[in-house]
Order: structure tokens, then sequence, then C-alpha cells
């Protein structure tokens, strides 16, 4: 029971009193990465795993059951099937299972592909746990240090014409 008081003690001070401010409720997400937004499915770190593996994990199986449902509808002419927010690991593996997929999409990033792993202290060791699981999809991980594992990371995105638009989304509008 002590442990509980404690759990319970902290997660008060981290979504109240902690010195920057409040901690960002996250999205509402099913197990099939679905929102409450129609339409909205929510991947990677915002489902509140920040692990690479089921971070590229969720971008792949998110993008296979958008294709499954069987009210998706394949966009017609110049239309999107798909529009990727963010390029990390969820991202790009989404943009790969899309691609595979035959779907047509775009990734918008704010910044860079991978970014959050680029901006890794140098030389930082990276383990992807669990060990023994394979993600869903084609993006994989083998590398354990900062920068090959990024130059991994490209090569199987960025190095096989997976490129993000970089621009800044705000807020998602239904159309």
């Amino acid at each position: 029971m002590r442990m509980a008081s404690i759990l319970s003690r902290y997660a008060r001070w981290l979504h109240g009193r902690w010195p920057a401010g409040t901690v960002e409720r996250l999205p509402e997400v099913d197990e099939r990465y679905r929102s409450n937004v129609p339409g909205l499915y929510i991947t990677g770190d915002l489902t509140g795993v920040p692990l690479l593996k089921f971070s590229s994990d969720s971008g792949a199986r998110a993008v296979t059951d958008i294709v499954a449902d069987s009210s998706f509808q394949p966009a017609k002419g110049p239309g999107l099937d798909l529009v990727i927010i963010g390029a990390g690991v969820s991202g790009m593996a989404a943009a790969l299972a899309a691609r595979d997929a035959g779907l047509s999409f775009e990734i918008l990033e704010g910044t860079e592909p991978f970014s959050t792993v680029v901006n890794f202290p140098k030389g930082k060791q990276i383990f992807a746990y669990p060990r023994d699981m394979v993600p869903a999809g084609t993006l994989q991980f083998t590398e354990q240090v900062k920068e090959p594992l990024v130059a991994e990371l490209k090569a199987q995105t960025l190095g096989r014409g997976i490129e993000p638009r970089i621009v800044r989304a705000d807020r998602v509008d239904r159309f």
C-alpha cells in the first residue's frame, strides 16, 4: 500500500506542482490507436509508452488498421489517403506501411526527421526494449548507440524515398 501512496503523490506533483508547470494530458486512444475523434489515430510517444519498438509498432499497426477498416475509401484523384504528423520513429514507420499499402500520404514534421533521437547526447546508448519484440512493419532496429541508430533509421526511411515536409502542424481539422 505504501508504494501506491508514493506513486499517487508523485502523480499529483508531476501533473500540477513540478517547476515547469503542468504536464499535458495524453489523448484518449484505444488498443488499435484510434482516438476519440473519428479518423484520427494517435501513435508513438503520445500513447504513453516512449520506447522505440512500441513507437514503430504502433505507427505500422495504425496504418494496417486504417486499410482494413471497411469505411476507409482510398482517395481518388489528387487527394491524400493519409496525413502523418511527426517524422519520428512512429510517423516514419507509418509512412513505410502506407507506402507498402499503396496509399497516398504526406508527412508533416516541425523540425527534422527523428529529431528526438537526433538530439540525444553524442554517443548515448539506446536500448530497443523489449529485446525479443519484433515491431510490425519494415522499420527495424539493430544499433544501440545514437549515431549508428540515427543512420540506420534514416537509411530505412529517407534513403528509401520517405521524405517529410518540414512544417509545423498546430491543429487538426476534419473536412
